[in-house]
């Protein structure tokens, strides 16, 4: 289980990477000074109401500065904790706005969906994120710092949408090429895992505090 949530990283989807997230903009100080403030937060993410603050202050955030990627981005560890799928859609929406490529930001709003239980929309995004990945992946070498990465992240969307003996096939390859033991853990703890495993497997271990 510990390997899933290693996983899920490389989604951005534990929000580890938050801080890692660089987009370049000059945004509103307000909305940065509001940002800074929904962090102090996040150690008492466990608490609803000290959540529901760092959304409040984020949701002024996002209003100062509509393109205030952080203040959309950091919104989403706080909807996520408080089940609040449907507004984490329209935070992600945002996001993929200022960020149309980036693979991993698909993924996670396709999560998103199925929490909802809208499966035609979680797959389209699933979809996106596979054919982003894939043209990356068309002219990228395996050297290249975060293929690992890319590979990963088209092996989940393979996963999500049920198309398991292709992921189980790349993941198998990747272990073959990689030099890194703890990838190669995390390789093979994603074969044989279907969609609802994943998803599933990620919440109720998340959910322990």
């Amino acid at each position: 289980m510990l390997n899933l949530k290693i996983v899920f990283t490389f989604l951005a989807f534990c929000f580890i990477s938050c801080k890692e997230k660089k987009v370049k903009q000059k945004a509103n100080s307000i909305a940065i000074n509001l940002n800074n403030s929904s962090m102090e937060l996040v150690k008492y993410i466990s608490n609803i109401d000290s959540s529901q603050k760092a959304i409040r202050l984020l949701d002024s955030a996002t209003n100062f500065d509509k393109n205030y990627y952080m203040g959309y981005f950091n919104k989403l560890m706080f909807l996520n904790r408080l089940k609040q799928y449907d507004k984490a859609i329209v935070a992600t929406g945002n996001l993929i706005r200022l960020k149309p490529n980036a693979h991993d930001l698909y993924i996670i709003n396709g999560v998103f969906y199925e929490k909802i239980n809208d499966t035609v929309s979680s797959n389209d995004f699933f979809q996106k994120s596979l054919k982003i990945c894939n043209q990356i992946l068309d002219t990228m070498s395996s050297n290249k710092n975060n293929y690992e990465m890319i590979v990963m992240n088209k092996a989940v969307n393979l996963i999500m949408l049920n198309k398991n003996n292709e992921s189980n096939d790349l993941l198998k390859k990747l272990m073959e090429i990689q030099t890194n033991p703890e990838m190669k853990k995390i390789a093979a703890s994603m074969i044989g895992i279907n969609k609802g495993q994943l998803i599933e497997l990620y919440y109720s271990d998340k959910r322990k505090d």
